[in-house]
Formats: structure tokens, sequence, C-alpha cells
């Protein structure tokens, strides 16, 4: 769950966190999911983007984060996608290690 919890910045509950923490260990556990740090990292960001973008039903999380991982996350996935992965995760973080902060002229702002 820390990880769930670095990558969501502190902004999810207890019990968001536990559901996430589900799911991913869920699709984690797949023979075919890569477990490389960084097919763990770009998922865990995926799911908890779901989340936070209202799909918050176990079910329907579920189903979506196995449909999602299993064409993005596999352990035979091509090179071109694994290069890609890689280039997203080195861009994610910052020289000391930490996630960049979000660029606020980017947020979408909801009434």
């Amino acid at each position: 769950m820390e990880r769930l919890r670095r990558l969501a910045g502190g902004k999810l509950q207890s019990d968001d966190l536990e559901t996430l923490e589900k799911v991913f260990d869920l699709v984690a556990r797949q023979p075919w999911f890569d477990p490389s740090e960084y097919s763990a990292e770009g998922f865990a960001l995926r799911l908890i983007a779901l989340y936070r973008c209202g799909l918050t039903n176990l079910g329907h999380l579920e189903k979506i984060a196995l449909l999602w991982a299993m064409v993005d996350f596999r352990r035979d996935m091509t090179n071109d996608q694994r290069t890609k992965l890689i280039a997203s995760y080195k861009a994610t973080w910052s020289p000391d290690g930490n996630l960049p902060q979000p660029d606020s002229s980017r947020t979408v702002k909801r009434d």
C-alpha cells in the first residue's frame, strides 16, 4: 500500500487506498503481468487516475484495470512498448526521487 499512498500524494483516504490495493494486488499477481518496477509504478499511477476520475466501484475498477493491464503491462510487451514505458517512468521522477508537483495551469477545475 506504500506505493499507492506515495503516488496518491496523501490525497486519498484509507478506505480508498484499500480498494486500490485490492485491485493492484489482483492485477499484479497475474502470471502475464510484467513484474518490473516501471510497470508496477505505471500501472499504479493509472489505477489512481481511474479512481480519481470517479471509477470507485470495486467490480468495475477490477475489470477495467485487468483489461488495461493486459494491453499495456504484459510480460511479453513489444520492445517499443517497453521503451515508452521506461521513458515515461524516468520522466515521472525528479532527480531527488520525488514526483513532480502538478502544473496548476493544466488542472481542470470542476464546479
